[in-house]
């Protein structure tokens, strides 16, 4: 996702979603034109581009604000002395305001998505006070793409705003025969036109005796259809206060719903892993029969390939449906057809689908975008991870097409490639466009900083080949496929025996970044190489030296593993990929050392992972922190262009967790195996609940005794825990 925006600072947004729609504010609940970035957004749209509550023409003062729950925020304010409408003065502080921020999605009788504010203030002062307050709107129907620095393409029609009664509408007729309606309901009447000259302002006065209080509910209901449909109609329906608070803590309880329960010695812990799993069930999105992980909020509310596909991988142990949920979705998009401009090719998985305006219109590539080598091969690996998992062949089978056109695309890219998976691509600068998830201009450069020549074929790429192809291997041979089975698995062993002589810096003790064109070592020591321990395509001594390189200071920071040394020539610890630190890729790298028996830097690693997480706002890890060294009595350090929440990120920890415990499945057999667990630092006892495999639960129970973690079985239903 290299795409990143373009001079917006949200690095302390208020950030709530319910399926498509999306809300980012300041901690007060205001959002004011003149800081970008903020407003609602439905599926790539910025519905509401600023939206401010004030009193007598001033702010509240902010006193607290909180967004734990995610679909849901509250915020508690304040006033500073202000001019009542009867001409008296309201002292500063005597007024209570508090504002709960809700989203919801297919409500009953909220006829489709809708942000509420609900805003209830007491008059704290001696007297009666009359209170003038006014809720400030302004919208144009801005493409995601255009706030984050794309030409503005061609435009439909933004229609005038509108009055009626207590209801405020904005309407856009779009250049793709979409109409994009925002209505604005009040429960209590407003002053509009012509008493004021506002036309998107709502003027209220409120008088409040002593001790009394007043709640004003600001509905907003966004509405997309074709352009001649009829138009969106007012719910007519009256809410109070008790309904949204009734409808909030419906939406929250439902929002875990089939994920396992992770408690910990450590309060600390549980929280983060909680507010982990919170935020992967937050970016679940269902559009029409299609139901999938989106990648990140706010700029990456939609299907994607890697970026959906590694988080289901992740939370497997937690939430077996993630999987075949956006392995569905991928499948419904998979190549048919070569094209040169989106990098479609059959049998290939997108790397990003787009829905608004622009996408419509095609003027921007993701209709969808293709622009990912390693996409088809993480869907290979998501069906097989979740067969073994679950024991069930179904998902399989009923995907079997989509299987068979993405393992050829995999045998075409290896003869392609003269036994490799490369891309290809220049800008026109001589900047290769990459495909991995290192996908930004500079994220694959040689060792002086110099860009390499393409085809490329990056380190960890192979290691997901292979591993897709084991894995496929196993599943064709249980269905009677033999043949294409050996097939898979010789193909699979011959890339396995070339990569570690091709790939081997042997002075280094790693593997470089990738090969160039002429097979030209690219030799710049990354976080890439630690990444193919999870694939399992290294050899044992080569593992064992690849976990003491990037335990070195110049590759680990304190905070994680950099994804670039820190003696590199182009190091920078804010930059997108060079030198800054993932979470989602220090998850892979925890796996792949516990894989190979590399425990003290799996702990290691697990234990700066969860002080990151600490060190941000409700414990959540953002997209990626700065590869900064940590120092006595630092924080992580955050980069201004990090997404705020990201689901591979969010899946981090518990991936973790769920690796440094020893958990797999053979779903088949209807066993969970446990196999040298481990627990993190400062964490003395662990309970997992409800794990589901193969239609069976487990609930499992870790204690430290000394060096060595106990396992105990609290519950098992239908399924055999094999500790070993």
């Amino acid at each position: 996702m290299a795409d990143r925006p373009l001079s917006i600072d949200i690095r302390r947004p208020l950030l709530l979603k319910a399926n498509d729609l999306v809300l980012l504010t300041r901690e007060d609940g205001n959002f004011p034109m003149e800081t970008p970035g903020f407003g609602l957004f439905y599926r790539d749209t910025c519905y509401l581009g600023a939206y401010a509550l004030r009193l007598h023409g001033t702010d509240p003062l902010l006193l607290m604000a909180s967004d734990a729950e995610g679909m849901a925020a509250q915020i508690e304010l304040t006033n500073s002395q202000l001019s009542a409408t009867n001409g008296e003065s309201i002292p500063d502080h005597k007024l209570s305001l508090r504002r709960t921020l809700l989203l919801l999605d297919d409500e009953p009788g909220l006829d489709g998505p809708v942000f509420v504010d609900t805003i209830t203030i007491r008059n704290f002062a001696d007297q009666t006070v009359v209170l003038p307050l006014s809720l400030a709107f302004h919208t144009t129907f801005e493409s995601m793409f255009v706030l984050r620095g794309a030409p503005a393409g061609k435009r439909g029609q933004l229609k005038a705003p509108t009055w009626h009664e207590t209801e405020l509408r904005f309407c856009y007729g779009g250049a793709d025969t979409v109409r994009r309606t925002l209505l604005v309901e009040f429960s209590l009447t407003p002053i509009v036109a012509p008493r004021t000259t506002e036309q998107t302002v709502a003027h209220f006065e409120l008088s409040l005796a002593p001790r009394a209080s007043q709640d004003l509910i600001v509905t907003c209901r966004v509405d997309e259809r074709p352009i001649g449909a009829p138009v969106l109609r007012s719910s007519g329906a009256r809410r109070t206060a008790d309904d949204m608070r009734e409808a909030k803590e419906a939406a929250a309880s439902r929002l875990l719903d089939g994920y396992a329960r992770l408690e910990a010695s450590s309060k600390g812990f549980s929280e983060v892993l909680a507010r982990s799993l919170s935020d992967l069930a937050l970016l679940d999105v269902r559009r029409g029969e299609q139901r999938f992980t989106a990648a990140g909020i706010p700029w990456f509310v939609g299907l994607f390939g890697r970026d959906s596909l590694l988080p289901t991988i992740q939370c497997l142990a937690f939430n077996p449906d993630l999987g075949p949920r956006t392995a569905r979705a991928l499948a419904r998009w998979q190549g048919k057809q070569y094209d040169n401009e989106t990098r479609e090719e059959p049998g290939k998985i997108l790397h990003e689908l787009r829905v608004g305006e622009l996408a419509h219109l095609h003027e921007v590539s993701q209709t969808p975008s293709y622009a990912a080598v390693d996409s088809t091969l993480l869907f290979l690996i998501a069906i097989a991870r979740h067969v073994g998992w679950t024991g069930d062949l179904g998902l399989f089978q009923e995907l079997r097409s989509n299987v068979d056109a993405a393992l050829g695309w995999l045998g075409r890219k290896l003869a392609e490639g003269k036994g490799y998976v490369t891309y290809n691509g220049l800008a026109e600068e001589g900047q290769p466009i990459n495909q991995s998830w290192r996908d930004s201009g500079t994220g694959v450069l040689r060792k002086d900083g110099t860009y390499p020549v393409p085809p490329l074929a990056l380190v960890e790429v192979q290691g997901y080949a292979f591993q897709a192809m084991i894995l496929m291997a196993g599943l064709l041979r249980r269905t009677g496929d033999a043949k294409q089975a050996e097939a898979l698995d010789a193909a699979a062993n011959e890339l396995r025996e070339r990569f570690q002589q091709d790939f081997w810096i042997e002075d280094e003790g790693c593997y470089c970044l990738a090969l160039e064109h002429g097979s030209r070592q690219v030799a710049s020591i990354t976080s890439n190489a630690a990444q193919v321990l999870w694939t399992g395509i290294a050899s044992p001594e080569q593992a064992s030296r690849v976990a003491v390189r990037i335990m070195k200071s110049d590759m680990f920071s304190g905070w994680g593993v950099r994804t670039l040394s820190a003696d590199h020539a182009a190091f920078d610890p804010l930059a997108y990929q060079q030198g800054s630190v993932w979470a989602f890729d220090n998850a892979l790298i925890v796996s792949g050392l516990h894989r190979y028996g590399e425990d003290t830097a799996a702990v290691r690693i697990t234990a700066a992972t969860f002080d990151t997480a600490h060190g941000f706002r409700l414990g959540r890890l953002p997209e990626f922190i700065a590869g900064t060294q940590r120092q006595p009595g630092d924080g992580p350090t955050r980069t201004p262009r990090a997404d705020p929440l990201q689901a591979w990120s969010a899946a981090a920890l518990p991936f973790m967790v769920a690796e440094l415990l020893g958990l797999s499945a053979d779903g088949f057999d209807k066993r969970l195996h446990v196999q040298r667990p481990l627990l993190p630092d400062g964490v003395d006892g662990l309970a997992l609940h409800d794990l589901r495999v193969a239609g069976g639960t487990a609930s499992l129970q870790f204690t430290r005794h000394g060096d060595r973690v106990r396992t105990e079985v609290i519950a098992s239903d239908g399924l055999t825990v094999v500790v070993a």
